[in-house]
């Protein structure tokens, strides 16, 4: 072999290992921008002519599907922790917040921590919140929790 195919075929591993890396990780970054130029350099390099090319393309591509398989297998068999996918089941109680169950905000006095314009956020007994004004409040207005509706919080100054 020539001293190109040897460099053609380690620089296509390489770029088969990182794009298999980039499966394991969460979004699309150095290991799969990296790996899809050195899989397309390695097959650039593997190849004398076009049909050797297209054939060792060809392979490569079946090679990163069946590893896009086995991975796919092995993060849904819950025997490998997966990066990307959540691991503990939430009910549909711990959700939401009805309410009927913020009610007892209601008369509350605090502080605008930021503008209202007409959302922001409020500061009430200690505990930030998201809060919604019907006009703009400037930051540092005291104001009033009045309704819950919807689940929003809502304020007037005052």
């Amino acid at each position: 072999m020539e001293v190109i195919n040897i460099l053609g075929i380690v620089v296509l591993i390489i770029g088969i290992i990182l794009i298999g890396i980039e499966f394991y990780m969460p979004g699309f970054g150095f290991p799969g921008i990296f790996g899809i130029i050195f899989t397309a350099a390695g097959i650039y390099l593997t190849g004398r002519d076009t049909a050797e090319r297209v054939t060792v393309g060809v392979i490569a591509i079946v090679i990163i599907a069946v590893m896009l398989v086995i991975s796919i297998i092995l993060f849904n068999s819950k025997k490998v922790k997966s990066p990307i996918k959540l691991d503990t089941d939430l009910s549909g109680k711990d959700l939401f917040i009805e309410g009927k169950d913020m009610e007892y905000l209601i008369g509350k006095k605090g502080v605008a921590i930021t503008d209202l314009k007409p959302l922001g956020k409020g500061e009430f007994d200690g505990v930030v919140l998201d809060i919604t004004a019907r006009e703009y409040i400037s930051k540092g207005a005291s104001l009033e929790i009045r309704e819950i509706k919807n689940n929003k919080i809502i304020v007037r100054e005052g």
